[in-house]
């Protein structure tokens, strides 16, 4: 089941309007660590040539660590399939499946990098992109962006 999430997820990130839009604004080498449930394989998703590339690999620094539920999964990917390309719905959905999490859908996250590290490898607007709920889902990840790395 875990290496088939791995394949979902690889091929949302390398091939969805969606995902390239979201991950935009990361500067190249942006690095996340990536586990999914039910494998013991760890992840790196960096960002190369423009994409996000998902592959097997513990990164070395990642910026951020998450690992998906397999409901997790499906509930972000079921956006991607209906074709619309809302940023604002799929940081909302990002969002609950950290703060609201259920037994089926939930993605542990951690932020490894500081303040600085985040705005320089280009987090920060990634999180532009999605707007307020954006905003609020890391007011209540207890992170704190300061007003300099809101502008644009």
């Amino acid at each position: 089941m875990g290496n088939e999430l791995y394949l979902k997820m690889k091929q949302f990130y390398e091939v969805s309007t969606l995902a390239q839009k979201v991950a935009a604004p990361l500067k190249e080498g942006a690095v996340a660590e990536l586990q999914f449930e039910g494998d013991p394989e760890t992840y790196l998703m960096i960002k190369e040539g423009g994409k996000s590339v998902v592959r097997p690999g513990k990164p070395k620094r990642p910026e951020i660590y998450m690992k998906f539920s397999a409901g997790a999964v499906e509930y972000l990917l079921e956006l991607a399939q209906t074709g619309k390309d809302d940023l604002e719905e799929y940081v909302a959905r990002f969002g609950q499946c950290i703060l609201e999490p259920t037994p089926v859908r939930k993605i542990e996250f951690k932020l490894c990098a500081n303040v600085v590290t985040g705005a320089r490898m280009g987090y920060f607007g990634m999180m532009r992109l999605g707007g307020k709920k954006a905003f609020n889902l890391a007011l209540r990840l207890g992170i704190k962006v300061p007003k300099k790395f809101l502008q644009g």
